[in-house]
């Protein structure tokens, strides 16, 4: 992230560590939040999920209020609603939601039987609160969050044994809906455009994704000096969403797999703690994580690769951005509590 950022941070701030002082910070605060929900039992978390997904969609909601929301304007006139900002400080909801769901919607799936579903206000309310949480994600908007938070939703339904046929039919019923709001927004629109073709706008739009295939090329099978490639001086985003562009023209292709090694082994690892976690809740929360963390390292990878359509999505533990980093730290802090010693089958 430093070799990446240290060109940008000289450029827009005349400070080349800037960006590496903001982050060793929040990488501070991602470490003390990490201690720190170790040590809270995860039914603690989930028995009051309900509050913590209110207050997330309170801030959610404040991101839209002037004065406390901050507005980004783009070149095409589409404004983005992604930040709370406090003094000094950029927060995104959208970041911090991730959380909130995950312990809500492991708690209301894993105890959920769907051959005898009775629909009291309880339930009515927990999906209308889940509704809204990616409704007013989807108006920011955050669509790569979205499609992440919905797919983890859909995964809680397969745990808690829908029927995959039906599943499936589900799946296929919100396909209409996900093609509309790629092709009938503009900016998304735009996108799937430079996709399908992006040397042919490499000039404006595409010029992001024909620099991260430069990057991928130029870094070969070692890399080149740290910090020298073409990328490390043109490609946006160089240090957020396309920081595994610039880590591979530092390393090449044989540093993308020491990275691929790492991050298969720690989920083969949770995985494999996983399955002997010894009460129904830890196993649906902890798997909802996995899958998460899983789900955007891979989108991720096939956003800076081209497989996919470039979506903002950041890199787990990589990536430039508070909030996505205190998150992921978050996170991983509960998956602790949920596999420590006590809580397995020896």
């Amino acid at each position: 992230m430093y070799s990446a950022s240290v060109i940008p941070a000289e450029r827009e701030f005349s400070d080349p560590n800037y960006y590496l002082n903001k982050q060793l910070v929040w990488g501070t605060l991602g470490i003390l939040s990490f201690l720190i929900f170790s040590q809270i039992p995860y039914q603690f978390l989930v028995r009051w999920s309900f509050l913590f997904s209110v207050f997330s969609l309170l801030l959610l909601i404040s991101v839209f209020i002037p004065g406390l929301g901050k507005s980004v304007g783009t070149s095409y006139g589409r404004s983005f609603n992604r930040w709370i900002q406090i003094g000094g400080v950029q927060i995104q909801p959208s970041e911090f939601s991730k959380i909130s769901i995950l312990l809500f919607s492991s708690y209301f799936f894993y105890n959920f039987d769907f051959k005898k579903v009775k629909w009291d206000r309880k339930k009515i309310v927990s999906v209308l609160l889940i509704f809204a949480t990616l409704v007013l994600i989807v108006i920011e908007p955050a669509f790569g969050t979205t499609i992440e938070l919905l797919l983890v939703l859909f995964f809680f339904v397969l745990l808690a044994g829908f029927p995959m046929k039906r599943l499936l039919i589900l799946g296929a019923s919100i396909l209409p809906l996900l093609v509309v709001l790629v092709t009938q927004v503009g900016y998304r629109k735009k996108r799937l455009e430079i996709w399908l073709d992006p040397y042919k706008f490499r000039f404006d739009e595409g010029h992001q994704l024909v620099t991260s295939f430069r990057a991928f090329f130029d870094g070969g099978s070692f890399g080149r000096p740290v910090g020298s490639g073409y990328a490390h001086r043109y490609l946006a985003y160089s240090h957020t969403d396309f920081v595994m562009a610039s880590f591979v023209e530092d390393f090449g292709f044989f540093g993308f797999l020491l990275f691929l090694s790492v991050v298969i082994f720690l989920f083969v690892r949770i995985y494999f703690l996983l399955q002997r976690t010894k009460d129904k809740l830890g196993f649906f929360l902890g798997s909802g994580i996995l899958f998460l963390f899983g789900f955007q390292t891979i989108l991720n990878l096939f956003v800076v690769t081209g497989i996919v359509p470039v979506t903002g999505i950041s890199l787990p533990f990589l990536s430039y951005g508070g909030s996505s980093l205190i998150t992921i730290f978050i996170l991983f802090g509960i998956l602790a509590n949920i596999t420590s010693k006590e809580n397995l089958v020896l």
